[in-house]
Formats: structure tokens, sequence, C-alpha cells
């Protein structure tokens, strides 16, 4: 697999698929004989074949992102397909495995933007909205190949209004797009087998994805702020930070909080002792006056 690389965007998700499960997703769909399940840390998603005119999946969604007029998507995950589809006039049959979506609709309508394959074995973009649908397919880059995993990123800039696929550092697809740059509007992420209407092959289709992230540009930070409070709670805006743990003071820690303290005490000590010889000297030799003065005065009688 190729390594994640992190984006100057913030990350608002990522799963690594480390847990053994789907906890972090907001929610599941599919279809009658497909199934989801996670293994040494690979989410595996299987759907049956569809027969022609129909589709299947397979997939997951994370719901409680944002998307503005000014913000930079950044969809991202490592995929392999065990069994890339081909054999179909281009356009006619695909599989897709990455979705940002508005999430009033996720058929999307109201704004959609997916990653797959498509069935003339290329590398596609869905870009759907306003029952207005169009495929992208691409134009630089080696197709995708089966069993081999691939680093895909899917970067929607709505400043620039472009969609821009690359996979394992190549840009494949570069086109305009407007399906989110209008409005502020609430966004999802899906990732699995969003659909597939591959029905040029027989038997079931599967596809292993790992290590899904999603940044944004102009979402708020999804770290928490150091403070003292040792009852930090989890940020509702990013459920999935860790809190601060405050160490515990140790032995070592306090011992040189006491130390001045006890040198302060061996100071008055001392100093007690000075003043006490002090004292009995001058006692003394006041003594010894007093004595001499009265042996003189009376000697004089």
């Amino acid at each position: 697999m190729v390594p994640l690389k992190r984006t100057e965007a913030a990350t608002v998700f990522s799963d690594n698929f480390s847990s053994g499960n789907f906890e972090r997703w907001s929610q599941s769909y599919a279809v009658s004989g497909a199934s989801q399940s996670v293994s040494n840390g690979i989410a595996r998603f299987i759907v049956p074949t569809p027969t022609a005119g129909s589709n299947s999946c397979s997939y997951l969604v994370r719901d409680g992102f944002t998307s503005t007029v000014n913000s930079t998507i950044i969809a991202s995950q490592d995929i392999l397909v065990t069994n890339v589809p081909h054999g179909a006039p281009q356009g006619n049959s695909a599989i897709f495995f990455l979705y940002v979506c508005d999430s009033t609709d996720l058929g999307g309508n109201a704004g959609n933007i997916g990653i797959g394959i498509d069935g003339s074995k290329l590398w596609s973009m869905w870009i759907g909205g306003s029952l207005i649908y169009t495929y992208v397919f691409q134009t630089t880059g080696p197709p995708p190949t089966s069993n081999t995993w691939y680093h895909i990123v899917l970067t929607i800039n709505n400043q620039a209004q472009t969609a821009t696929l690359t996979v394992n550092d190549i840009v494949v697809i570069n086109v305009s797009q407007q399906e989110f740059t209008d409005k502020t509007h609430s966004i999802s992420l899906m990732s699995g087998m969003g659909e597939d209407w591959w029905s040029d092959g027989s038997g079931q289709q599967e596809i292993n994805i790992d290590n899904v992230q999603l940044d944004i540009s102009d979402a708020p930070t999804p770290f928490i702020t150091p403070n003292n409070n040792p009852s930090l709670a989890l940020s509702p805006n990013n459920p999935f930070d860790t809190p601060n743990t405050l160490a515990t003071p140790s032995a070592s820690i306090s011992l040189p909080l006491l130390y001045p303290t006890q040198k302060l005490m061996s100071l008055d000590v001392g100093m007690l002792i000075g003043l006490t010889i002090m004292g009995i000297t001058i006692l003394t030799i006041l003594g010894g006056v007093l004595i001499a003065v009265f042996r003189h005065k009376h000697s004089a009688k």
C-alpha cells in the first residue's frame, strides 16, 4: 500500500480500521447478499454482481461536515479492486468507492462527486447535481489493474471550481465543477462500494479499503488546546479528539519544591545557635566586669 499522506487542510476524519469495526461511521448500507467486514485493519466490501439495469451496493457514510464557498475538500483512501471491470462501452457501467455529497440527498441531486473505475477499465469521476449527472474519464496516467493497491485523492476546490483525482501522486482527472461552490451546506463522506453497474461480470465483486481520510481547509481545528482542567471533555464538533491527560506529580517532582524550605529551616537553626553563643559570650563578659567592679569596691573599704 502507498503510505497515507497528510495535507495542509485540517483533518476532520480518518479511519485506518485498526479498531476492527466501523464504529467511527454514521451509517452503513448493503443490499441483500452483500457484506461488510474488517480483517487485519482492512475493510472488505463484497457485493453480488447486478444484472443489467440494476445496481448493487455496500458502503459506509460519515456525516457531520460542512462545505463553504471557500472550502478545499480532500478525500483520500487506499483501495484494492480484486477484479477491475472491463468489456463495457465507456460510460455504460462502472463501480464507485469514494463519494463526497450533500448530506440532505445521498443520491446526489443536491451535489455529489464520486470516484470509481469505469467499465472501459479507466479511472472515472461522477459529478451530479440538479438532476444532471456527468461522467469524466482519466486522460493521463496508467489504467487501474486488479489486485493492486492504489492511494487515491479526490480534491474539490470550491474557489477554483475544480475537481481533481490523483492516483499514486499522478493527476489522472482534472475538471471544472460547480457542485459545492454555490453555498454553505452540510456534506457527508461515503466509502465502500457505493454503487455498481458492472453488468458485464459474474459472481461477486470485492473491494478492499484502508486509510480513509477527509480534510477540509476551512474546518475548525480538530485538536484541543491544552489547559489545566483535568476534567477536559471531548469537543462536540470533533468527536474523535483525544483529551489531554494531566500527569500526576511524582516524588521526584515534589522534592525540588521542598528543598528551598529545608534550606531556610537550616539557616534559621544556625542563626539561633549563633545568637545563643553570642548571648552567652556577652553575659560572660558582663558577669566578669561586674565581679571585677564588686571586688574593687570591696577592697576599697
